[in-house]
């Protein structure tokens, strides 16, 4: 027998990586990855998934990874097969998603002479990457290298700022394994330290000062995708504290807890006269910058002090209000929760919020419940119905602001989930259904647009044992454009044509064309139905008037408004 150092290389990387607790790897098959594609192919300990379209494989492998915590290891050929993986990549550097990409190459001879299947890989993810490496050609190699740089790779992906690794794998054919290869003998496993920010004595002991000579405050949560590892310690920091909780469900924190005031509607609530009466005297803000746009323009306005816990050191704070940065995780905010002494105001702080949030609920069941079903409805409705342990992806446009506005605590755990990192509507089919191939429940909550950018992904999955409900909402094109400015001042044809772009997508043709079973939903009962028992993949559509809707949503802030314009 023979050694062969390629594969060889190829297999002690990879088996470094499942060392380290990789379990998944997405592959887009092609030529010049043979040798990774087959040693990823037959490592024990990889469970390998084959999707042909490199964009939908990328956002698969960022759902997947988003799901188990875990980095997922893409593989493509070389050219713009590597290109395809950029979108994904973008969504996964800012929403701070693990992944390890591994992209082949063509030699480095024969780079820049016209070879086929030829770009310039060096790099071309940029600073959308935590790390960077061209991997040497592989001849006589030095194994323990491609160990180190396995588990580097690892770390790199896993540390503080979590996020993805790009390593470009030149290979010289023969690209195919020599028949009498010797067997190969995996190397025992590296240790590695996980990075924990811990926070000292003196920064504990001044923040809780802090925090005692402001009994008003609040705590604001954002998309956070490790979520539920701050649930103990938000709660906890808010009983001490009596601080009211303005969670999104994307933060996986907006969830009912005793002696927390869990604030649902602050969407609503601050968009009318009764915010100014509630400024408050700090903001405590852990996970991404909100969603809720009101949210943001009234924390502009005002000014508060706002501390912001980063334990990545993202910097994530687009409104530039931030005075204070904490770089701690979880456990460092419990460890000021610990030194605090309960300190809730006696003015009927965190009652006062309650007490709007309770009349909000009230002023918008008023108006769902004698309607038709529109976008509103299904928002609060998956939160009502969808079982326990189950995942809601929530696609970007109009669903994830539906979403925050309008579904309600609970008791149960549900998590919710999002690419908020980019914030973009491709892709979105592939996420969710990685999601669902860690073996969760999955409801994707999608318009007809972010359907249509994502077909690919669907027939990607035909093959695969998933629970993944997908509903659409179809308000015949981009509905969100209506809610903006620009709806006011263009003209009809052109915004028609530019914005809302309308179109006439036969969502139950595509789905009947590939066997996907499909439902029309036309009212609050048969959703509810649907959702109360998942099922293998199937395809909801919601047909929604977008001029109706529009209305509601108008009507919908006004009762608010109204509402609590009084308290």
């Amino acid at each position: 027998m023979t050694s062969d150092p390629v594969y060889d290389a190829c297999a002690t990387f990879a088996n470094e990586l499942v060392s380290q607790g990789i379990c998944h790897a997405v592959i887009s098959p092609g030529s010049r990855s043979t040798p990774l594609t087959l040693t990823f192919a037959e490592t024990a300990g990889i469970k390998t998934w084959v999707r042909l379209d490199e964009r939908s494989a990328a956002f698969f492998a960022l759902g997947l990874a988003k799901s188990s915590g875990n980095p997922v290891v893409l593989i493509c050929t070389s050219g713009t097969a590597a290109a395809n993986y950029l979108p994904a990549i973008c969504e996964a550097n800012w929403s701070e998603t693990p992944l390890i990409i591994l992209t082949a190459n063509r030699p480095p001879e024969l780079r820049g002479w016209g070879a086929g299947q030829t770009i310039d890989q060096t790099n071309i993810y940029g600073s959308n990457v935590r790390w960077f490496a061209e991997l040497p050609i592989v001849s006589d190699p030095n194994l323990g290298w491609f160990q180190r740089t396995a588990a580097r790779a690892v770390q790199s992906s896993t540390g503080t700022k979590p996020g993805p690794v790009h390593l470009d794998w030149p290979f010289r054919e023969p690209l195919e394994p020599q028949p009498d290869r010797q067997p190969f003998q995996p190397a025992p496993a590296i240790q590695l330290s996980r990075p924990i920010a811990t926070i000292d004595p003196e920064s504990i002991k001044a923040l809780t000062e802090t925090f005692k000579q402001r009994p008003r405050g609040i705590v604001v949560a954002g998309p956070m995708a490790d979520g539920a590892s701050w649930h103990e310690a938000v709660h906890s920091f808010c009983r001490q504290t009596g601080y009211p909780l303005l969670a999104e469900p994307l933060s996986q924190l907006r969830s009912n807890a005793d002696e927390v005031a869990v604030i649902n509607h602050h969407d609503h609530l601050l968009r009318g006269s009764w915010a100014d009466t509630v400024v408050p005297d700090v903001v405590v803000r852990i996970g991404g910058p909100p969603t809720c746009k009101p949210l943001r323009i009234w924390l502009e306005k005002h000014k508060p002090p706002l501390i912001m816990f980063d334990p990545s050191g993202s910097w994530a704070e687009p409104s530039f209000t931030v005075s204070e940065i904490v770089t701690v995780n979880h456990q460092g905010l419990m460890q000021i929760a610990e030194a605090l002494e309960f300190n809730a105001p006696g003015d009927g702080w965190a009652k006062s919020w309650e007490a709007a949030d309770q009349q909000a609920t009230t002023a918008i069941d008023n108006v769902i419940d004698s309607e038709p079903l529109l976008q509103p409805a299904v928002a609060r409705e998956l939160g009502r119905r969808l079982p326990r342990e189950h995942v809601l992806y929530v696609s970007n446009s109009m669903p994830v602001r539906d979403i925050d506005s309008f579904l309600e605590a609970r008791s149960e755990p549900l998590s919710v989930m999002g690419n908020r990192g980019a914030s973009g509507i491709d892709g979105v089919i592939s996420s969710a259904a990685g999601v669902a191939a860690s073996g969760y429940d999955t409801t994707l909550l999608i318009g007809d647009l972010a359907f249509q950018h994502d077909i690919g992904g669907l027939l990607a999955v035909l093959e695969d044992e998933l629970s993944l409900t997908i509903i659409v909402v179809d308000d015949g094109g981009g509905g969100i454009f209506s809610y903006l400015p620009i709806s006011e001042v263009a003209d009809s044809p052109l915004f028609n044509k530019f914005f809302t772009t309308p179109q006439r997508l036969p969502i139950r043709k595509v789905a009947e064309a590939i066997d996907i079973s499909y439902f029309e939903v036309t009212e609050i009962g048969q959703l509810a139905d649907l959702l109360e028992n998942p099922a293998s993949l199937r395809v909801i559509r919601i047909a929604v008037d977008r001029d109706l809707d529009v209305d509601q949503h108008r009507r919908l802030a006004q009762a608010v408004i109204a509402s609590v314009s009084e308290l």
